[in-house]
């Protein structure tokens, strides 16, 4: 059976000069609470690894033939609250097989099997945390045992690939989410990352941006073919600029059809399709849908929330936990309530995906029922088999002291 668990760790004394120095800066949460935590690791065998990889290409194989489906049916945009005006855009974009770049599905281990939470295909964060931060924590604490990064070496040879076959242009603009020190830096990393891939890479800020006369994007004058960005669809889809995204002719990253993933409609969506899927929680549009019998917890969720924003946690109507946030306004759906503790404390596993491979993993956790955007990242090990193996049977064998004599 796949393990996963949570242990006791020593912190490397100089993880925050080693953190500013690969431009990673906000380890910490305004509240002062911790983005980064190396106190404890979580050690999975490759079992467990390999459950996960196979669980996240299942599901995006499972997202894609959805969204076929969703793009075929005239009113099926609607039902994820794509705003008429921009429906066109999605559809096209699809139709056009515009390529998908990466994804974090964030999962829940239940028992031994993963979970679908909910899937970050727009804008996936914690890309420094996933990479370089992780990679350092291993090179120092987590030999000689194996992990699984975010592969940017994956990331830079798939922009490659993109670029030799003409999908995307040799100059790339990446455009962060204003105002916002997280996203800078995920800026920051693509651009590096775009470079490495033979692409010119644009830092440039959104409010710079311009629409030329016959509608298509610029900065600073020149034509925008290729955009990276990070100002989530559901925004960009109901700002007053929307109605130029069918005239620009720029291939962005990721495309508009990945504003159905990042959807929480997409939860029920797959249910309904997949009711009682085991990498899959029972959801819908109601508390009824979801749950069978007034004692059991669910949990409601704005469709465009990110970061557990305004989700709640209850049972019977009553909430038993809440998160604040500034998506409480959009339409709610519902999900079981899926206990993820490990080792008694709440956790997720970020399943990363690169086009349509499984590229790496991240853990988080929190003191709360909810994962959100404060919950620190975690780093982790793999084990090799055998080793694990001889671990966990030393760690499952009971004390000697407490072995009955009868």
């Amino acid at each position: 059976m796949p393990h996963i668990r949570r242990v006791p760790a020593t912190a490397r004394q100089d993880w925050k000069a080693q953190a500013d120095q690969i431009g990673y800066g906000y380890y910490r949460n305004e509240d002062g609470s911790e983005a980064w935590r190396e106190s404890v690791r979580y050690e999975l065998d490759h079992s467990a690894l390999t459950l996960i990889r196979h669980t996240a290409q299942t599901l995006h194989q499972m997202c894609l033939s959805l969204v076929e489906d969703i793009i075929r049916q005239p009113d099926g945009l609607d039902t994820f609250h794509i705003p008429r005006s921009a429906q066109d855009v999605v559809r096209d974009s699809w139709r056009r097989q515009d390529p998908f770049l990466i994804g974090r599905f964030d999962l829940a281990w239940c028992g031994g099997q993963p979970r679908l939470i909910e899937y970050n295909a727009d804008t996936p964060a914690t890309l420094p945390e996933s990479t370089r931060m992780q990679t350092l924590w291993h090179q120092h604490c987590g030999q000689p045992h194996d992990h699984a990064p975010l592969e940017a070496e994956r990331l830079v040879a798939y922009l490659t690939t993109l670029r030799q076959a003409g999908r995307i242009c040799p100059t790339i603009h990446i455009v962060p989410y204003p105002d916002n020190l997280e996203d800078a830096t995920h800026a920051l990393y693509y651009s590096q990352w775009a470079q490495q891939a033979g692409l010119t890479a644009v830092v440039c800020d959104l409010k710079d941006l311009e629409i030329s006369t016959g509608g298509e994007l610029l900065y600073q004058g020149r034509i925008i073919r290729t955009m990276l960005r990070m100002y989530p669809w559901e925004l960009m889809f109901r700002d007053p600029g929307a109605k130029h995204l069918h005239t620009c002719h720029c291939t962005f990253l990721n495309p508009p059809w990945t504003a159905l993933l990042s959807n929480k409609a997409l939860l029920p969506a797959l249910w309904k399709r997949h009711p009682g899927h085991p990498n899959l929680l029972a959801a819908g549009y109601s508390p009824q849908d979801v749950t069978r019998n007034s004692s059991a917890a669910y949990v409601e969720k704005p469709i465009h929330a990110r970061g557990g924003e305004n989700v709640r946690m209850m049972r019977d109507t009553k909430t038993l936990y809440a998160e604040a946030g500034t998506y409480n306004a959009y339409p709610k759906i519902y999900q079981d309530f899926a206990d993820h503790r490990i080792n008694g404390v709440t956790a997720s596993i970020g399943a990363w995906m690169i086009g349509d491979q499984f590229s790496g993993l991240t853990m988080r956790e929190s003191a709360t029922p909810v994962v959100s955007h404060t919950s620190a990242i975690v780093p982790h090990i793999v084990y090799k088999k055998r080793k694990f193996s001889y671990y966990l049977e030393k760690f499952l064998q009971p004390s000697p002291r407490t072995v009955s004599s009868r």
